[in-house]
């Protein structure tokens, strides 16, 4: 009889027993611990893969959208500056139809309208659109006078260029 657990070699080989089974549950919670993780790291994986995917696409867009934005910024630009040219223009256009009105009232200052004063900066609008709907309606029947009016102001009218 033994006397020792550890000195006999029943007992000696039933704790032999007992490690090995040990180490082969701890071995197996090891690998069956590993498989868990080979698994969550193959779905992190595919997290990554797909966020990665995710990225490059929101990359892609993102660069259109720049693009987008350089060309917009661009075609501002140019409405910016063919506004200011088209501004330029209109101030030329209306300093010469200053000049123009100025030209046409100095040439009609001794003419008279029926019914109106004679020309001047506060009537001239007035003035105009009577002389537009009188060479309108040429073919009505004016008196002598409207006549020769109308003659007249040809004639101060042809010196005015344009």
């Amino acid at each position: 009889i033994c006397f020792s657990l550890s000195g006999c070699p029943l007992n000696a080989q039933t704790i032999k027993k007992g490690k090995i089974s040990e180490e082969l549950m701890t071995i197996k919670l090891k690998a069956s611990g590993g498989i868990e993780s080979d698994e969550e790291i193959r779905h992190l994986d595919e997290e990554i893969k797909e966020l990665n995917e995710s990225n490059l696409k929101i990359e892609a867009d993102m660069m259109k959208l720049q693009t987008q934005i350089t060309s917009m910024e661009s075609n501002l630009k140019t409405i910016e500056e063919e506004n200011k040219l088209i501004e330029q223009n209109n101030e030329s256009l209306l300093k010469e139809l200053a000049g123009l009105s100025q030209a046409l009232i100095s040439s009609l200052a001794d003419i008279q309208l029926p019914q109106m004063g004679p020309i001047s900066e506060q009537n001239f609008e007035a003035y105009v659109n009577t002389l537009t709907d009188m060479y309108s309606n040429l073919e009505r029947d004016y008196s002598p006078e409207c006549k020769a009016l109308l003659e007249s102001i040809k004639q101060a009218v042809k010196g005015i260029h344009v």
